[in-house]
């Protein structure tokens, strides 16, 4: 007999899918089961300030032995606005307190209270009528509306604080004792939400597994200085790694959090985040720090490793100031180290900031920026530093007819190599465009006119190449635009509206060989692309760009008609179903930016893309497009998904992802494809809640020019409503830690336990959201249609 075995991925999907029987069954969320098992206040809430209410009592018996004494006997009911109190015996007194009278309840035996706040039950009550102070003895009590119930030998209740002797919390429904905190004392702020605890012991089913002299737990959604959950981990590159966040509310509006993250194969790292929001603006300060990795890398062992990251956002009437700013301490940082901050998949960190002066019609923007890039070449990018950008719009001119703009800039490039060439950059750029439009259609014309001037200084070293010390290079350009919506009731599929969107576009700008601006040491692992010009992504969109290359060193020739068109399906609701796009580049003359054949397109040849998007149903979706690059000669990039995305975040996606070698190489930096192949890549992702606390999710890419696993996830989390566990293992893909030479392959294999403590604030999600986005390759939704 055959022996049938299932991958963890299949047995993930075949979960998620038979769950769907499970939870459509479900009559309500986690969320609103979890309140069903508390008590609400019941009655019509009264307004005003309830101690100058007045008090009804009823009883089977009364007796009043004068005007300031009265004693009540058999199903005593004392109300006084929202509070109630019921006995088998009461007596109520009025006391003369310097000319203020103060009544007061006497209980002998059992009574219940309730309120809007709380209901408890307990023994032997003495409670002020004229406040909320209250004592109590063998007090049993339960939050009102929300999760929170424990006991307490003696209890004071006070307007704003209760105070518990000898007490236990836990936010776990009534019959469930997962978890419990009993203290010598117990003191509850109800207004700031928090409970301080003393000679507390933390127990798990009724097993203490943690003492703390202090604890202070939240009872809210407020943010409270402490300990946050602590996070363990099992890694093969790390070892065993324990995480433990402690979190400073500063101020309303200043945080932060520290981190240290004890890896026993690695050392102690310091993490921590400073998150603030002041006049002068919102941002995050954050850090990470390892002394001494004792994990031998190619840098060595015993190498201190960090990093920074700041990102602020301001604004001062028309002033706008923006920093976003991640530096690292080596090219290797990201593949060792999972961060919140940067992915070893970005190939690089950014470093920039601008700060702008905006008016309606034109602005002012200074601003500078870096990047340190993650690959091996000898010679990185350039920085430029600074960077001063005028704009400047008009519309309506000419009688309404004609929009103008100018575009101009001033910008300074320099390199951390001294062989590499520096420059100044003096640009600028005036446009006019006609926009013609009526029913049937929009003709934009447009005339541009690119005029710049170099002022550049050669390299250094025996190595370094000359370059022309003064360029100036201009550069007209002429773009007529045409595109049309065709609306036929009548398409080939019944019930359907059909709309057909041609597009076709003129462009021509003349040639000039432009290979004196910049180095051209291609040897030295340099493009030749000037200063900040790299070629662009083709996909349809873009083929009606006005250039093939990004930045402004490289303008290439162009004298071209690109054609393309979409077609729309909508249904009888007016909702999109399906589309295509197609396009195509007809070159009437090679577009050029130097004599290499290398930089120019074959005359005649065609540069095309397509991309569809297809809403199947509405749990089914696809998406795929398909770009074709002229100037490779061969298909460039390719990708597909199908998605089953019946409601929230339960999905299963299929992927398949494919970039040519010559692509990757040509539009990237060098050394980017470290292992010298196309990427052809398969991948699945399952996110499922299985029911209202089970959920589970699967990741599995493998690629095919390897013929090996790039990254496998699986995680599994449990919710109940006090506490959540999950459990993650991941093996991912990495670099050898031991060689540096691309052939070798190595995987760092580790499993994660995240716990949690719920039902103390409005937190009942699943964690599939969080678990998506971990990972090399984080969950993106394909498309959307709406």
């Amino acid at each position: 007999m055959k022996k049938n075995t299932y991958s963890l991925l299949a047995t993930l999907i075949l979960s998620a899918l038979y769950g769907t029987v499970h939870s459509s069954t479900a009559q309500a969320d986690l969320r609103q089961q979890c309140l069903l098992g508390v008590p609400h206040f019941s009655g019509t809430p009264v307004a005003g300030n309830p101690n100058d209410l007045p008090v009804y009592i009823e009883a089977n018996r009364g007796e009043m032995s004068h005007a300031t004494e009265a004693t009540y006997q058999g199903d005593v009911d004392i109300q006084q606005g929202n509070r109630r109190l019921q006995s088998q015996y009461a007596k109520i007194t009025t006391q003369d307190n310097a000319g203020q009278l103060t009544r007061f309840a006497y209980i002998d035996g059992d009574l219940q209270y309730r309120d809007e706040q709380i209901d408890l039950k307990g023994r032997n009550a003495k409670i002020n009528l004229n406040s909320k102070d209250s004592d109590l003895q063998n007090a049993d009590y339960q939050f009102v509306g929300r999760q929170g119930r424990g006991t307490a030998q003696q209890a004071e209740m006070r307007e704003r604080y209760r105070t518990l002797h000898n007490a236990t919390f836990t936010s776990c429904l009534p019959n469930d004792n997962a978890w419990s905190i009993e203290a010598n004392e117990i003191r509850q702020d109800l207004q700031e939400e928090v409970a301080e605890m003393w000679g507390a012991r933390f127990k798990v089913l009724g097993v203490p597994i943690l003492y703390s002299p202090y604890w202070q737990l939240p009872l809210g959604d407020r943010r409270r200085s402490g300990l946050l959950m602590p996070q363990f981990s099992m890694s093969s590159r790390d070892g065993f790694s324990y995480a433990q966040p402690i979190y400073w509310n500063i101020a309303p509006n200043y945080d932060a959090t520290f981190t240290p993250k004890m890896m026993t194969d690695r050392g102690l790292q310091l993490l921590t985040e400073f998150r603030y929001l002041t006049q002068f603006g919102l941002g995050t300060v954050a850090t990470e720090y390892l002394h001494r990795d004792r994990l031998k890398t190619y840098l060595g062992s015993n190498k201190s490793r960090h990093l920074f990251f700041w990102q602020h956002a301001a604004t001062f009437g028309d002033w706008r100031l923006n920093v976003d700013y991640t530096k690292v301490s080596d090219k290797r940082y990201f593949n060792d180290f999972s961060s919140e901050y940067g992915n070893s998949t970005d190939g690089y960190a950014t470093q920039k900031f601008s700060l702008g002066y905006y008016q309606p019609n034109y602005n002012l923007v200074i601003s500078g920026r870096q990047f340190q890039i993650f690959d091996e070449a000898e010679i990185g990018p350039y920085r430029a530093l600074p960077q001063i950008d005028f704009n400047y719009y008009k519309n309506g001119l000419a009688n309404g007819w004609l929009d103008f703009a100018l575009f101009s800039q001033a910008v300074h490039f320099d390199n951390d190599s001294s062989y590499m060439p520096k420059a100044w950059r003096f640009h600028v750029q005036p446009e006019l465009n006609l926009p013609l439009s009526n029913d049937y259609g929009s003709l934009n014309l447009q005339t541009k006119l690119y005029a710049t001037h170099y002022r550049q200084t050669s390299g250094k070293g025996e190595n370094a190449e000359a370059v022309q010390s003064s360029v100036n290079r201009v550069l007209p350009q002429f773009k007529a635009d045409l595109q049309t919506i065709l609306l036929n009731s009548k398409s080939v599929f019944e019930g359907y509206t059909q709309t057909l969107e041609p597009h076709v576009q003129y462009l021509y700008r003349p040639y000039k060989n432009q290979s004196n601006i910049g180095a051209q040491d291609v040897d030295s692992n340099y493009l030749g692309l000037g200063y900040d010009s790299a070629l662009l992504q083709q996909d349809y969109f873009s083929l009606f760009r006005d250039r093939r290359y990004s930045g402004l060193d490289r303008i290439a020739s162009a004298n071209q008609v690109t054609v393309g068109g979409t077609t729309r399906f909508f249904d009888q609701h007016s909702e999109e179903r399906f589309n295509f796009s197609l396009g195509q580049i007809y070159y009437l003359t090679a577009s050029r930016i130097d004599e290499s054949e290398d930089n120019s397109t074959s005359r005649h040849s065609s540069s095309w893309s397509m991309q569809s998007n297809w809403k199947i149903n509405s749990d089914w979706s696809w998406r795929g497009s398909y770009q074709y690059d002229t100037v490779l000669n061969k298909t460039a990039l390719a990708n597909m998904a199908l998605e089953f995305n019946p409601s929230g975040h339960n999905l299963v996606q299929l992927n398949y992802r494919y970039a040519s070698q010559d692509y990757i190489n040509q539009n990237l930096q060098s050394g980017a494809n470290r292992y010298n192949q196309d990427i052809k890549q398969i991948g699945a992702t399952v996110a499922w809640d299985i029911d209202d606390n089970w959920a589970i999710i699967g990741r599995y890419y493998h690629d095919v020019a390897l013929n090996k696993p790039v990254e496998q996830y699986g995680g599994i989390q449990y919710n109940s409503c006090c506490w959540s566990v999950g459990i993650g293992a991941r093996r991912y893909l990495t670099s050898s830690n031991r060689s540096d030479t691309a052939d070798q392959v190595f995987y760092d294999n580790s499993i994660a336990i995240n716990f949690e403590i719920r039902g103390l604030g409005s937190n009942y999600s699943s964690g599939l959201r969080s678990m998506l986005q971990k990972g090399m390759l984080p969950y993106v939704k394909p498309f959307s249609l709406e």
